[in-house]
């Protein structure tokens, strides 16, 4: 069995419950109360709540980096379409922020009766043929929905890497809803991204799968330019050596809100049977091109306020002053 190994500590202590960490706890509660509203009643709220904060200062910051994001990737947008575009984003993103307790606090059936699972017969062929699978997910809300309602919550052993969040609680809470269905599996495991790839290559022989988030910017050193949209991303070139080396299928997933059935859609795509390629550039760009395909199906659900570009192939520019 593959236990969860990470050399960081995430267990509660008894200076965890200072009042310096008092208004995390009154967050979790709130995402415990809310994990029982019913969905429709806490989606409107949702929206309510987002329309209220979209021309508020809080999100400034974040607007204006979504703006660049869009106007490199989109150069056809106009100012209004960003607008209109951002706004769906970040409802998306308060009602997904509202139904995260549902992940933490309620049953594997209702978490399972929460998800559209599209595509999972892509997993079952890849399962019947012992093969382990890399599930290339692009920055989107719904990310932990997909790996633990969608994938740990039917029995795929599943592993993935976690950033901490320099707040001890929430590392705890994160970490252990994370873990919840993957601990009651044989196999799979958690580990931090300074662990680097040898976790994840040792699981995937293990025959359980990785949840692979692609799309973060590691800085010129670490990355390969590949084309993104109507642009260059530094992206990590990684991909194919984790197929190769994990003996692994690559299956592009994506996760969408759907407030209209107050589901979330976590969409399998078939595998990209060309990775590895023995080419770390090709196998990059089929990445990236793979990564494109499934966020043109909804634009509106993915991070477009991370700093997806601060890595430019003009040293020295810096877009997000």
């Amino acid at each position: 069995m593959t236990q969860y190994n990470s050399r960081f500590d995430t267990s509660l202590k008894a200076k965890h419950f200072l009042p310096k960490y008092w208004g995390t706890w009154f967050l979790l509660a709130l995402l415990f109360i809310f994990s029982y509203v019913p969905v429709r009643l806490k989606d409107t709220f949702a929206a309510w709540l987002a329309n209220r904060l979209y021309s508020t200062k809080l999100l400034d910051k974040r607007k204006r980096i979504a703006f660049i994001n869009l106007g490199l990737c989109f150069p056809e947008y106009t100012e209004q379409e960003k607008d209109t575009l951002m706004r769906e984003n970040f409802r998306s993103v308060a009602q997904i922020a509202l139904s995260l307790g549902e992940i933490a606090f309620r049953s594997k059936a209702h978490l399972r009766n929460r998800i559209n699972f599209i595509g999972e017969n892509f997993v079952k062929e890849a399962e019947a043929e012992g093969k382990a699978i890399i599930f290339l997910a692009p920055h989107c809300y719904g990310v932990d929905f997909a790996g633990v309602a969608a994938i740990s919550a039917r029995g795929y052993p599943l592993s993935s890497m976690f950033n901490d969040y320099k707040n001890p609680i929430f590392d705890w809470f994160v970490t252990n809803y994370r873990t919840r269905f993957s601990r009651l599996n044989d196999k799979g495991t958690l580990y931090h991204r300074s662990e680097g790839l040898k976790p994840c290559i040792k699981s995937l022989r293990d025959k359980a799968h990785f949840y692979y988030l692609p799309d973060e910017d590691h800085g010129r050193a670490n990355s390969l330019f590949s084309n993104f949209f109507a642009t260059q991303k530094a992206t990590l070139p990684v991909i194919g050596r984790l197929a190769k080396l994990g003996k692994a299928i690559v299956i592009p997933t994506y996760t969408s809100y759907n407030a209209k059935t107050g589901k979330v859609d976590v969409i399998c795509h078939a595998p990209l049977k060309a990775i590895p390629t023995g080419d770390e550039q090709q196998d990059t760009d089929l990445m990236n091109a793979a990564i494109e395909a499934v966020v043109n199906e909804n634009r509106a659900q993915y991070m477009w306020t991370l700093k997806l570009f601060k890595t430019r192939p003009e040293e020295d520019l810096k877009i997000y002053k």
